[in-house]
């Protein structure tokens, strides 16, 4: 009869609580029980730990077995804790001592034939164990380029249970497996990088206009949408519309690849993503697919491009209630679910862009094609869009159809050159609001995130954003004869000081206001007045 236990983790939202994986092995009935709270596929674990002990050269006792997963409250699922079962198991049954697994973490899927696979999660599980503070974790060597970005635990990779176990067993053998690691790694780091699809914005032709616009999202953090005819280019434009934002941070590139690891679309072998993602859901996405959610909640569309665009294509073709649920991530850059077992918050930090025809034929103030929509027609698609949902939306711009006069324009300016101009405003941004926290005495930080949360009062913007007498009278005279709203106000003044920004001027003049308010007011399809 014997007892050991192994700290596991259960992922839950984009983190990971550690879970203690104990288990107990008497004399009995032969078999596993494993209880704790398990979802499925940690129930079948069972199968596949006993298989692969075998496999492994190290058969289970016949024996009673009981595995508890504590706490007892939290619902474990996937097969990350196939691992931790089956060290626990073997520790128990005499096969390496127990002392050897208090201080250890594990985390992996273990495959019939004693192979260790890797699991979603792992950067997340890796921060989990640096916080709890291990001696060890023990993972899939396929998943070491992913945890080692999180720095503070020592790892060590393992193809099969029988080096997990064996390092248990000897410190020796476990040091060596972490040189291994290493050396495995450092191979990797030496590959040529894999380059990212290559698109332009000087591949599209004309549009100064839109391209102005989107250079202007890029650089305030401001959501756009696109009306235009079918063919006018919007999704060319929005698929160039990462090309012009600055390249992933670190501490960026760790949120995006947490969120893309719970999801289980970003391999652990590849390390961090490396690209601002772009996400194009399908019309038919459902509610808990586009915002996240499901019995187990996990990322969607709009969490899967944290950091990146969001691009909606024929967004009136989107469920009215589809929308209706980007109200939250658009105004605070996240998304809450609740749920019995608990509260997880999904980052959703994007710039959202959205294409829309200006009425079902796409023909609506064509200068040559005709419209055969009717006025009911009309009125329904515009109607499709609620108020709360464009308001939300910074800039509303109208693409043209395409001319002959635009494809003989010549070459427009590449990504590389107007991703400098935004990388300059943005700095410039930053140096700004430097000096107005020192001057002021306040360390806040960036500000415009915080402009979608904290409902500021207007003075209290206007004086921060160095609004000058005559742009204020430009502004307050907007909000009477727009209806602008408290919202639309603050809105029209981030647009503002985003352009004072990309032309380095410390004060928000009238031509900045005027220009903010044409991108916000135009009659662009009819969707503004």
């Amino acid at each position: 009869m014997g007892m050991a236990y192994v700290h596991g983790f259960a992922v839950f939202g984009t983190e990971a609580q550690p879970v203690r994986v104990e288990a107990h092995v008497r004399p009995g009935l032969p078999g596993m029980v494993i209880v704790g709270l398990p979802g499925a596929a940690v129930r079948e674990a069972r199968e596949r730990v006993r298989s692969g002990a075998a496999s492994s050269g190290l058969p289970l006792p016949s024996q009673r077995i009981t595995v508890n997963l504590s706490p007892g409250e939290i619902r474990k699922e996937g097969p990350g804790f196939d691992l931790p079962m089956a060290l626990a198991v073997l520790a128990a049954s005499g096969y390496l001592p127990v002392e050897a697994l208090q201080r250890t973490g594990a985390v992996g899927e273990v495959a019939l034939d004693g192979l260790v696979r890797p699991v979603r999660g792992v950067l997340a599980v890796g921060e989990a164990a640096r916080r709890l503070g291990v001696d060890h974790l023990v993972l899939p060597l396929g998943a070491l380029p992913e945890a080692q970005e999180v720095g503070g635990v020592e790892l060590v990779g393992v193809r099969t249970l029988a080096e997990a176990v064996a390092a248990g067993r000897d410190a020796g053998y476990r040091s060596r497996l972490q040189e291994r690691g290493r050396r495995w790694l450092a191979r990797r780091r030496a590959r040529p990088a894999v380059e990212a699809a290559e698109v332009d914005l000087a591949d599209v032709a004309g549009h100064d206009h839109a391209k102005r616009a989107l250079e202007i999202a890029a650089a305030g953090g401001h959501h756009v949408l696109m009306v235009g005819s079918p063919g006018s280019g919007k999704t060319m434009l929005a698929r160039r519309m990462p090309t012009i934002l600055p390249p992933l941070e670190r501490e960026e590139a760790l949120e995006v690849t947490r969120v893309w690891s719970v999801a289980g679309l970003h391999p652990p072998e590849a390390g961090l993503v490396a690209y601002r993602p772009f996400r194009a859901p399908h019309h038919t996405v459902s509610r808990s697919g586009l915002v996240g959610g499901g019995p187990v909640p996990r990322p969607g569309e709009v969490s899967l491009a944290h950091r990146g665009v969001l691009f909606l294509d024929e967004m009136s073709e989107f469920a009215r209630d589809v929308l209706e649920s980007l109200r939250q991530p658009l105004e605070e850059g996240r998304v809450t679910i609740s749920r019995r077992s608990g509260t997880c918050v999904f980052p959703a930090a994007c710039t959202l862009v959205a294409a829309l025809n200006p009425c079902p034929c796409g023909y609506w103030g064509h200068p040559e094609r005709e419209c055969r929509c009717s006025g009911e027609a009309l009125a329904r698609h515009r109607a499709h869009l609620s108020g709360p949902v464009v308001d939300r939306i910074d800039v509303v711009v109208e693409i043209p159809p395409l001319t002959a006069a635009m494809l003989d324009a010549g070459e427009g300016p590449t990504s590389a050159v107007v991703q400098a101009r935004v990388m300059a405003a943005r700095a410039f941004r930053a140096l700004r609001e430097a000096a107005w926290d020192e001057g002021h005495g306040n360390g806040s930080g960036s500000f415009l995130p915080a402009l979608r949360t904290t409902g500021s009062l207007f003075s209290e913007l206007e004086a921060r954003f160095a609004v000058t007498q005559e742009a204020r009278g430009m502004l307050r005279d907007a909000l009477v004869r727009y209806s602008l709203g408290g919202r639309g106000y603050a809105r029209v003044l981030a647009v503002s000081r985003t352009l004072a920004d990309l032309d380095g001027t410390v004060a928000v003049r009238a031509e900045h206001v005027a220009e903010a308010l044409a991108l916000r007011v135009a009659p662009a399809g009819g969707l503004r007045s």
